[in-house]
């Protein structure tokens, strides 16, 4: 790797200046003008920088060693300062301190850990733990040629996301991720998943957020006018799951549907990414603990192809028929006592049609249950009636990664 001694940016060719080596003893250089730190810099003098890791719409983030601990990785994120309004720099100031705050307070070993926060000659930083590894846009893009990830892996990795999002979504108050993507999902290399920039974070407030952060594709509908809750993460995930399921970007203000792009995909994951990216948020999963149990319980989709959904039909099936050898027997023992008691028909009728509209609405639904037991119905009635307790992965969700 080489520098610019004027710019200190890396080059792809030659600089108009002779490059030069960047080691660990390289000098303090002063930060350039457009403020950027140089390859080589030490900031707080603790962070050496070594190269730039990459640039989004909040920073510019940089490979770092600790050299109070001895040489420790980590990542240095600077805020960006190029903005042509105060006012959008004091917002964007305000995001990344609150990055800072909210990542101070979050333990959980899915989440990328802060190590420290400072300004220096008027420049903002954010100093990170290193994760060495992908996210899953390189992942799916660069590694895989867009080839869409095997669903037994995206199935483990979103169960991971499902257990970070509940850690934050219980928290008090709850935290809002609020841009969840492929980008901000790192795998290491023991196939752990590191959740990553909290830029947009935040605490949750019912009366509304008004500030209006878009990842297109991956934002569901209430973020556009900055209402939302922790159903707008759901819907991101989901989103995230059409992307490494099929490779391909999701639609912005779309329902998902991998299946249409990647006939492997299981009907029941379609179904669950269709019900997780719902544009009314009041129809997806209302909660993560849900679609955790959605991606656990294959009968939530699958039950017409497995032995359990056929256990709840005969079950349904002699409680039905039990009703309507109840309302056959009943119905003329009735009828038999109103004429014995003459003056007391009025009475007995009463109380006949007491007992006999319960069981004729029973018998009805008898008579329906054929139509209502069929396809996917079938699957939820089979679903109600079975023992939740029981309606598990008889084969496991084995961890099957890609490298």
């Amino acid at each position: 790797m080489s520098a610019c001694p004027n710019c200190g940016k890396v080059h792809p060719g030659a600089c108009a200046a002779a490059a030069q080596p960047v080691g660990a003893a390289q000098a303090f250089l002063p930060s350039g003008p457009d403020g950027e730190p140089h390859l080589g810099q030490i900031l707080q003098g603790r962070y050496e920088v070594l190269s730039v890791l990459g640039q989004g719409g909040m920073g510019t983030v940089y490979m770092a060693q600790d050299k109070r601990l001895n040489g420790r990785s980590c990542v240095v994120k600077q805020l960006r300062d190029d903005f042509y309004r105060e006012e959008d720099r004091r917002k964007a100031q305000a995001f990344f301190q609150r990055e800072m705050n909210v990542l101070s307070e979050l333990r959980h070993p899915n989440i990328v850990q802060i190590i420290d926060f400072f300004v220096e000659q008027g420049e903002y930083y954010l100093v990170m733990e290193y994760v060495q590894g992908s996210n899953l846009y390189a992942m799916v893009v660069q590694e895989r040629q867009g080839q869409p990830l095997p669903e037994r892996t995206v199935i483990d990795w979103v169960q991971q996301v499902c257990e970070v999002l509940h850690y934050l979504h219980t928290q008090h108050p709850p935290v809002i991720y609020r841009d969840l993507k492929p980008s901000n999902i790192m795998i290491d290399l023991n196939n752990t998943l590191k959740l990553i920039d909290f830029g947009i974070a935040r605490e949750y407030d019912d009366k509304g957020d008004h500030t209006q952060v878009i990842s297109g594709g991956y934002s569901p509908p209430e973020q556009y006018w900055g209402g939302l809750d922790p159903r707008s993460d759901i819907y991101s995930l989901g989103a995230t799951m059409h992307f490494l399921l099929t490779g391909k970007e999701p639609e912005a203000l779309h329902v998902c549907s991998p299946r249409s792009i990647n006939p492997e995909v299981s009907e029941k994951v379609d179904a669950l990414v269709q019900r997780a990216t719902a544009q009314n948020f009041n129809e997806r999963f209302q909660s993560v603990e849900e679609l955790m149990e959605a991606l656990i319980h294959t009968d939530y989709v699958e039950a017409p192809t497995s032995p359990r959904s056929y256990i709840g039909e005969i079950v349904t099936g002699v409680v039905i028929l039990s009703l309507a050898v109840i309302i056959f027997l009943v119905e003329p023992l009735l009828q038999a006592d109103t004429t014995r008691n003459g003056d007391a028909t009025k009475s007995v009728s009463s109380s006949a049609d007491y007992v006999e509209n319960p069981l004729n609405g029973a018998a009805a639904a008898a008579r329906q249950q054929p139509q209502i037991a069929a396809g996917a119905n079938r699957t939820r009635l089979a679903i109600e009636i079975t023992d939740e307790k029981d309606l598990t992965d008889p084969e496991g969700l084995s961890r099957n990664y890609v490298h």
